[in-house]
């Protein structure tokens, strides 16, 4: 056939027609289900395997309008109402074959994007449809001139954040999670999808000497819609009533139930002077801040305090801030638990409630070993303040420390779920998931955590480890040069130990490397040091080295750093006496405790 007669042809059959109708179809198609797809929540890829599909179809149309025509008898195959042997014919049998294989491609296409988002939610690459009852509090926008009114706005942000993750039936996105998204002019849909929260709130704050004005807005991340808005003006003294009423608000557009019929504030009035509630945000911003930022923090509670002594958040903060000193080497242990339990407690006489006081206090217990006690009391934080992630990261690595390895995991990813950004939180549970030898979990969280947080070390070093037990060795040794690098240490020295491993006949060379001391700071303490004796081997290095730890080393170091206690190398030690002995002290099972309620 000439091209000419071709082109001739394809007219006759009206496969250009075909072809124009298709188009014009399927962009209607589309169209309306970018519309329509939303309302019912669909995930985005549902619109996405639509549009392959329709491409897909399109090449089918054209087959079928060419080897198919429309004629009075009905829909006829060419080869039947054209005499024209020079035209090429589609054989029934040809085209049935050509028709399979096209709707076989388009379903394998269809599963193919089913399973790869399920292995994303699996992984925690992205997050599963949001609750309808979910929300995410964005950092209200600083309109206050001044030095420090940053903290002011941000501290009303999380005041009234906190007030919704005390409602039982509402999921409320973190604030480590939420302020990722401070000064971004980002699409509000992206937020809910990242955040896995059907609704966002976001607002502003202006203050004036002793006024202020606040405006807040609830949306639907899902369709972009506002639903409600309201402006508030008062005075200083009146910040709290507005927070009440602005979470009380949400909630009932949310239709969420309350306590109490909702006759009992989501925010109390904690202080009748508004100097010490702004030296209290202050304090509260700088706890978020960590590291050195923290004996500032301790200065500013300390400093509400002596404006209001009954202000039970500030003593309560001032309880967190003390307990957290020491894990960050900015005081001693001791000296830093005494004081954090005393403010606790002191917070705990003035309100009995408070959920953040009850989480400070369990925390110095956990530190102290007391894990009956810590876990009482992490149980009060959670039952008055059921969504408050940090208290779930916090009890969940005590129950790490415990042996109960499924109960944190289980903690843990509530944790993630409420604070999907934060580093923390899924690192853990990485370190949790691979206690368990369920490494290929353990193994996504840390790239998750690494891909999102390139510099934080800790999910480098366990990546490293995590290759190892699963023989990975040569990206085992790149994850501990580019860990080694951020810390300034020789990634030669660290990689020659992961070699080690992988090459027993250098392992006497690499222990000397351990046991001399020369493998960083960040593998100073014993327990590390008794991990790589494992690793290379020497067990019974490792098990004297683990003794020497738990004889030289004080409480809250010793549960800090009691968290490799249950890392995989270990298991051959479990049935040791010695090992066994050193676990007793420490009033720790010998082996993982079954996860509860299966007992």
């Amino acid at each position: 056939m000439n091209p000419r007669n071709f082109f001739s042809e394809l007219k006759r059959r009206n496969v250009y027609k075909v072809a124009v109708a298709y188009a014009v179809v399927s962009w209607l198609v589309i169209q309306i289900s970018s519309t329509i797809l939303p309302t019912f929540h669909t995930p985005e890829w549902v619109l996405q395997t639509l549009v392959v599909i329709v491409a897909l179809g399109f090449p089918i149309a054209l087959v079928l309008a060419w080897a198919f025509e429309i004629t009075p008898e009905g829909l006829m195959r060419v080869d039947e109402v054209d005499p024209d042997k020079s035209i090429t014919r589609r054989t029934g049998r040809k085209l049935v074959i050509f028709i399979v294989l096209a709707a076989v491609s388009a379903a394998g296409l269809l599963l193919f994007q089913l399973s790869r988002n399920k292995q994303a939610q699996a992984s925690g690459l992205s997050v599963a449809l949001p609750a309808e009852k979910s929300i995410a509090v964005l950092p209200f926008v600083n309109m206050s001139a001044g030095t420090g009114s940053a903290d002011f706005s941000d501290g009303i942000t999380e005041e009234i954040l906190n007030a919704l993750a005390q409602i039982p039936d509402l999921k409320v996105a973190a604030r480590t999670s939420a302020f990722q998204f401070k000064g971004q002019n980002v699409d509000l849909r992206r937020v809910g999808e990242t955040l896995g929260v059907a609704y966002v709130l976001e607002g502003s704050v202006q203050r004036v000497g002793d006024d202020v004005r606040i405006t807040s807005q609830l949306i639907d991340a899902r369709t972009g819609y506002h639903l409600w808005s309201e402006k508030y003006d008062r005075k200083l003294t009146s910040i709290f009533a507005i927070e009440d009423e602005i979470s009380k608000a949400i909630a009932a557009h949310m239709k969420v139930t309350l306590n109490n019929g909702g006759e009992k504030p989501l925010v109390k009035t904690a202080t009748a002077n508004p100097e010490a509630h702004e030296l209290y945000l202050k304090g509260v911003a700088r706890i978020t801040e960590r590291g050195a930022a923290l004996n500032n923090a301790v200065q500013f509670f300390k400093q509400a305090i002596t404006l209001d002594p009954n202000y039970a958040a500030a003593w309560a903060g001032l309880g967190q801030a003390c307990e957290l000193l020491p894990w960050y080497k900015l005081a001693p242990w001791q000296i830093s638990l005494a004081q954090a339990q005393e403010a606790a407690e002191r917070a705990l006489t003035l309100d009995a409630h408070l959920a953040e006081a009850h989480t400070a206090l369990a925390n110095v217990l956990r530190d102290r070993l007391d894990f009956a006690n810590a876990t009482r009391e992490y149980l009060t934080a959670l039952e008055n303040n059921p969504g408050s992630a940090e208290t779930l990261n916090q009890y969940a690595q005590m129950l790490l420390r415990m042996g109960r390895l499924e109960d944190a995991v289980k903690q843990e990813q509530a944790a993630v779920a409420l604070d999907p950004l934060a580093p923390n939180p899924r690192y853990m549970l990485g370190m949790m998931l691979g206690d368990l030898h369920r490494y290929n979990e353990a193994i996504a969280a840390e790239q998750i955590v690494i891909a999102r947080n390139p510099n934080y070390t800790y999910a480098h070093f366990h990546l490293t480890y995590l290759y190892i037990y699963t023989s990975n060795y040569l990206e085992a040794e790149k994850e501990a040069r580019a860990a080694a690098a951020q810390v300034s240490e020789n990634p030669k020295i660290i990689a020659a130990l992961v070699g080690a491993v992988a090459r027993p006949s250098e392992r006497l060379t690499a222990l000397k490397l351990v046991t001399e001391g020369k493998i960083g700071r960040y593998s100073l303490d014993k327990v590390t040091d008794a991990f790589w004796c494992g690793m290379l081997g020497a067990n019974e290095e490792a098990l004297e080295r683990l003794k020497r730890w738990r004889e030289s080393t004080e409480q809250g170091e010793l549960f800090s750093e009691s968290q490799a206690l249950w890392a995989p190398v270990f298991d051959p030690m479990r049935a040791d006496p010695r090992y066994q002995a050193i676990m007793q002290s420490l009033g720790l099972p010998n082996a993982p405790v079954p996860l509860e309620g299966s007992r």
